[in-house]
């Protein structure tokens, strides 16, 4: 490029006399052949794009005749015009190749002008320039609409999560959601929780990190209020809930813990909060009782959900036990002969005990409780009372 700066007047003075032409080439190359710049209103086109494209041309041409490569402040136009496709949502790799295109289109046009060998010559001597001016400028381009998208996309999801507040806690919610361009109608209340609150992948990213791509892949619409042990999800009822379970079933396995959802569905915004009392706590019985990682709903965790409330009946049945909580071999008898639906044989094999040790220690809880677990009218308490005590037992 040295021939160029030693005596730009020449090859600056053929540019700059072609630049509204060429300018208009390069916009009519880009709206041909990149998909998002061709929906474009066509007022833009012809306000905007086709300026953007005469002030980059000028730059170049300006640059040129300086003999020097562009600067971070020669690229403030270009980076504010990335910054404003990345708020509207055009891809990376179109913008990107909108510099591509519109070069070639301009080179081909200005080819097409240069009357000359001379013309012809000092075009090809600029080449090495305008290589170095896109080596530049795509880069710069690059960088300033990924941090603007990051910046967009911790917006959007700090909206999300104020929205998301505001509905589990009943509060006003409809001026939020208006300002954020956010539809709101009925939700999958989900309360997600993570048995290991500091689970890392490989060590190195967090579980929450792992959270947030599986409930963005699932939804887009999702609003989350998350952490490191979980938190809530509210997913559109419009999106398929099965979903939900492979979801679960990949945070899991990436996060290398066990994660529990428990889940309920509201019909409208106003059952938010109620629906999500529900659904925490089918997730911390199902939680606290060990069970795998999966989707819980009200109908797998009924029983256990209403053991869970107070009141007499809970009272009743963990009263029933409270004989034999001191004896822990009575209680794995129990459990071993309910366990085995009853089958005696099965039973005393699991403990590694004599069927006659087992009869015995089945005699001895009829005696401590007044209930006898071989009668059928009776088999169902010891069960309900054992789901009460563990409940108990996982609140402590």
């Amino acid at each position: 490029m040295s021939t160029a700066a030693e005596d730009p007047a020449p090859v600056t003075e053929f540019l700059a006399a072609h630049l509204p032409e060429a300018a208009r080439e390069m916009v009519a190359a880009v709206v041909r052949s990149v998909p998002d710049y061709e929906r474009l209103p066509r007022d833009m086109i012809e306000r905007d794009l086709i300026h953007r494209a005469e002030d980059n041309l000028r730059l170049f041409v300006r640059l040129l005749g300086e003999g020097r490569e562009p600067q971070a402040g020669d690229l403030d136009g270009m980076i504010d015009v990335a910054v404003r496709r990345a708020r509207e949502g055009i891809p990376l790799d179109a913008v990107l190749s909108v510099y591509h295109q519109g070069a070639l289109a301009a080179w081909n046009y200005l080819a097409a002008q240069a009357n000359t060998g001379e013309q012809r010559d000092e075009l090809l001597r600029a080449v090495p320039q305008l290589l170095r001016y896109l080596g530049i400028v795509i880069p710069g381009v690059a960088g300033s609409y990924l941090n603007e998208r990051q910046d967009l996309r911790w917006e959007q999801r700090e909206a999300k999560r104020a929205l998301a507040q505001a509905l589990l806690q009943g509060k006003p919610a409809e001026l939020l959601a208006e300002r954020f361009g956010i539809v709101l109608g009925g939700y999958h209340v989900v309360a997600l929780r993570t048995a290991d609150a500091a689970a890392t992948v490989d060590g190195v990213r967090p579980a929450m990190r792992v959270i947030h791509g599986e409930i963005d892949a699932l939804s887009p619409h999702a609003l989350t209020v998350l952490d490191r042990a979980g938190g809530w999800v509210l997913l559109p009822v419009s999106e398929p809930v099965a979903r939900l379970d492979a979801a679960v079933a990949r945070i899991a396995s990436a996060a290398g813990v066990r994660v529990i959802a428990g889940t309920a569905t509201a019909a409208l915004v106003s059952e938010v909060p109620s629906r999500a009392e529900e659904a925490g706590e089918i997730a911390r019985l199902a939680l606290g009782l060990g069970r795998p990682t999966g989707v819980y709903r009200m109908a797998d965790l009924a029983l256990q959900y209403q053991f869970a409330r107070p009141g007499p009946a809970r009272t009743w049945l963990l009263g029933l036990l409270a004989p034999l909580t001191d004896h822990q071999h009575l209680m794995d008898a129990l459990r071993a002969y309910l366990a085995h639906d009853h089958n005696r044989v099965a039973a005393a094999e699991s403990l590694v005990v004599h069927r006659n040790t087992l009869n015995y220690r089945l005699n001895r809880i009829a005696a401590l409780t007044g209930y006898d677990p071989g009668r059928s009218e009776h088999t169902p308490l010891f069960a309900a009372a054992l789901t009460a005590f563990d409940l108990a037992a996982a609140e402590l």
